[in-house]
């Protein structure tokens, strides 16, 4: 996908909580989705932030200093809405690990929490050990070694595929660039998610999309999916202020009566596409 610099720019004020422009480069290396590069910043408040950009997007961030395990993007910290839908979730599966945000903020703000991530890059592993707040995770909690992380590399679609394991969680932050993963969006897909999940189970996952108009249409679609597998499917957006405009927003579905707000109701039209595996 061919961004243009405004257009990029301004997608990083949405989803990023505006970070600022001035950058100092850590680290530039290849990943199997482009280049990838480690980007020290700071957000509007000024404080230091570490980004790690892959083919010319930012897809992860952490915090610099004491605040190194609160999340960075909004979208991330709807995430701990999981902990609403299911209080008792413990054993949670993260399919895209990036620079390993949410599974870091996970384990560190939850002692009783274990975290699989599902990670296709060894490349992109050993950034997020190198540089981001993965590898402080590991060395304060011993996470590894207590068994409350595994990080598994592979394909995700694959990984649900051949797992036999059940989840009280699962949460999809798999992108290229800012599209989400095709064979994770497909009514098959959803299948094969609801099977892995344990009873009360939930799944998240965050889509780039506007709530309205035209450019609704990856939202629409991703929620007819879901619908066709899971009693509820809600919409929470991270920004509705102006819903013709792409954004992140995470979509949750659940089988249990569960009471979660504020959320956003998608209109008629455009008509939603049910996706398929070729």
């Amino acid at each position: 996908m061919v961004h243009t610099m405004a257009a990029l720019l301004g997608w990083l004020r949405d989803a990023a909580g505006r970070l600022a422009l001035d950058e100092h480069l850590v680290e530039r290396c290849q990943t199997l989705a482009g280049t990838c590069c480690v980007v020290d910043t700071h957000d509007a408040d000024g404080a230091a932030v570490r980004v790690l950009e892959v083919d010319g997007t930012w897809q992860s961030a952490c915090y610099l200093g004491d605040a190194w395990a609160e999340p960075v993007f909004a979208y991330h910290r709807l995430y701990e809405r999981l902990f609403d839908v299911t209080p008792g979730a413990r054993r949670l599966l993260v399919l895209g690990g990036g620079g390993m945000s949410f599974p870091t903020a996970a384990i560190a703000r939850h002692d009783d929490v274990s975290v699989d991530v599902v990670e296709l890059d060894a490349e992109v592993i050993r950034v997020a050990r190198e540089h981001f707040a993965l590898g402080r995770l590991e060395e304060l909690t011993h996470a590894q070694r207590d068994d409350r992380l595994r990080i598994v590399q592979g394909d995700a679609r694959s990984f649900l595929e051949d797992a036999d394991a059940r989840w009280d969680a699962i949460l999809n932050d798999c992108f290229s660039a800012e599209e989400p993963l095709e064979s994770l969006m497909t009514a098959e897909a959803a299948r094969t998610i609801h099977e892995r999940l344990a009873p009360g189970g939930v799944y998240l996952t965050n889509v780039v999309s506007a709530l309205e108009g035209p450019r609704s249409q990856p939202v629409r679609d991703v929620v007819a999916a879901l619908e066709g597998h899971f009693a509820h499917v809600r919409v929470l957006p991270c920004g509705a202020d102006e819903p013709t405009l792409p954004d992140n927003n995470v979509v949750v579905a659940f089988d249990h009566d569960c009471e979660l707000a504020p959320t956003w109701e998608l209109s008629d039209a455009p008509a939603p596409r049910v996706r398929h595996d070729a």
